[in-house]
């Protein structure tokens, strides 16, 4: 029987239509190996030594970040501020307490996972968080010193 389409194609090969495959008509280069100078190294894959590396669009350097990457600085420096959440929670009230130690845990989530803003903005938070329960938490102290000084004061401690 023969192909209504032309001639058969070996099998296991699909036949190359035009506008597909490799720009200049050739076949790409094996999974490890440089691309051919002049061509722009396929997805995934370093450019070769001596070419700059290409953005998205062939652009140097003009491709869009990764998923997370940062705009600059070390996401190790990112502080989680464990054991101020750990604190806040004797010292400024139980529930503000356990929302920083939640909010510290995501920031060293979002440090192994790489997502330095997400990691950034947690810290933040967390910093917040630690920072309203220490306050509240110094203000309920000077309020209940005063609801024992005074009284005291006042009936003269004898």
């Amino acid at each position: 029987m023969t192909n209504p389409y032309g001639q058969q194609q070996p099998y296991g090969q699909q036949p190359q239509q035009p506008g597909y495959g490799p720009p200049s008509g050739g076949v790409p280069a094996p999974y490890g190996q440089p691309a051919p100078y002049g061509q722009p190294a396929p997805y995934g894959q370093p450019a070769p030594y001596g070419q700059p590396p290409t953005g998205g669009f062939g652009a140097p350097g003009y491709g869009a970040p990764g998923y997370g990457m940062p705009g600059g600085g070390d996401i190790n420096q990112i502080k989680d501020y464990k054991g101020w959440a750990i604190a806040s929670l004797f010292l400024g009230g139980i529930i503000l307490g356990i929302f920083a130690i939640m909010k510290s845990n995501e920031v060293g989530t979002y440090k192994m996972q790489g997502n330095y803003m997400m990691a950034e903005q947690a810290s933040r938070t967390t910093k917040t968080l630690c920072l309203v329960s220490s306050i509240l938490g110094g203000l309920s102290c000077v309020l209940v010193l005063f609801a024992f000084l005074i009284p005291l004061i006042a009936y003269g401690v004898s």
